[in-house]
């Protein structure tokens, strides 16, 4: 890459990381559709990522990325603002190894989560009544091992960053089969691993991941939360938070992060989460949601927003990025009734009432 680049705009990620999410690739974890399909091979020569690179050569600001955009002028540090990789060769490969998972996330959907598939009524409360069960891909869970494959024979050449999620890969047979192969060509020096996990399980099927975890040189683990307590269980249907924590506990010398979804549901408890993590001397990686996006925090109208600010205020807690995010002039308040509307079906559906759980809501 020319030392004329626009730095603006630019960002290195279609050059230097590669995102397979089920049935598409992409760049990143925000622009994972830009290629209708997970054949990397294809995809690193495609047209689609040839343009995309040009655009960002231009100091074009690519219409695939609008969410950062969009983030940027909110005033919320971007995916591509937090990049630090920097050259022209791949460096990262992410994976969502699985679409396999024990639990219903209430911005979940059925392509990322197979327990979402199970339950129609849920879904068609998230998709309409349009949602139909024979049209949808991922009604029975799904493991990449044509993708892990080809990470493996990448890493026998060269070192790589290794990024896989799910649905769960704790639960995943595919996630079994990627340490195997790791294992069997002593990869443990060329890849550096980072995997998030709900940390509803640490052994899967004989395989202490602990044990296997502490092979790797270079790991990253991030415990994926989005509550404590009850806000936690109310958000995540099948969480257990004391679970978690003791789970948390028993792997607490390889996890590096707390990885969190700022929602709607949460934004009261963000404070919760953040002196939680402290206790536990974790560090936290915030997400803001993108979709649905009936459930972001930019639903919320002024008034609404004031008052959670002033809550924050009153109990000394400030973060630079939830403060942009809750004082940026986005405002997506048309979408609230939806927001009440999903909230109140779920509700009945699961036989739960959000002023039991997030009365401030």
């Amino acid at each position: 890459m020319s030392n004329k680049i626009d730095m603006k705009n630019f960002c290195p990620l279609p050059w230097t990381e590669v995102y397979i999410a089920h049935d598409t690739t992409g760049p990143c974890c925000i622009n994972t559709e830009l290629y209708n399909s997970t054949d990397v091979a294809d995809y690193l020569k495609s047209e689609e990522l040839k343009t995309l690179k040009k655009e960002f050569l231009k100091g074009s600001k690519p219409d695939s990325c609008s969410y950062c955009w969009d983030t940027e002028k909110a005033g919320i540090t971007s995916v591509r603002q937090s990049q630090t990789t920097r050259g022209s060769k791949l460096q990262r490969v992410s994976l969502a190894i699985t679409n396999k998972c024990n639990f219903k996330c209430r911005m979940c959907n059925p392509i990322d989560s197979s327990a979402w598939t199970t339950d129609i009524a849920a879904a068609k409360i998230l998709y309409g009544n349009s949602y139909d069960t024979k049209k949808h891909k991922f009604i029975k869970h799904k493991d990449d091992y044509t993708s892990i494959d080809w990470i493996i024979n990448r890493c026998k050449k060269q070192k790589l960053l290794v990024n896989l999620l799910g649905g769960e890969p704790f639960i995943s047979p595919g996630f079994l089969y990627f340490l195997e192969q790791v294992k069997k060509y002593n990869l443990y020096d060329n890849i550096s691993l980072v995997v998030t996990t709900n940390l509803s399980v640490i052994k899967y099927k004989g395989v202490d991941f602990i044990q296997e975890l502490s092979k790797f040189k270079d790991l990253d683990v991030y415990a994926s939360i989005d509550g404590c307590f009850k806000v936690g269980e109310y958000i995540r249907q099948g969480f257990d938070f004391k679970k978690f924590h003791t789970n948390l506990v028993a792997m607490k010398d390889l996890i590096n992060f707390f990885s969190v979804t700022v929602q709607i549901y949460n934004v009261y408890d963000i404070p919760n989460i953040y002196r939680y993590a402290a206790r536990m001397k974790i560090k936290i990686n915030l997400n803001y949601l993108v979709e649905p996006n009936f459930l972001q925090i930019s639903v919320l109208n002024k008034d609404q927003k004031d008052k959670i600010l002033k809550y924050y205020e009153s109990i000394n807690f400030y973060d630079k990025n939830i403060y942009a995010a809750l004082t940026n002039d986005i405002d997506n308040s048309n979408l609230y009734n939806s927001y009440k509307k999903y909230t109140d079906s779920l509700d009945k559906l699961w036989n739960k009432n959000i002023k039991d759980y997030i009365p401030e809501l």
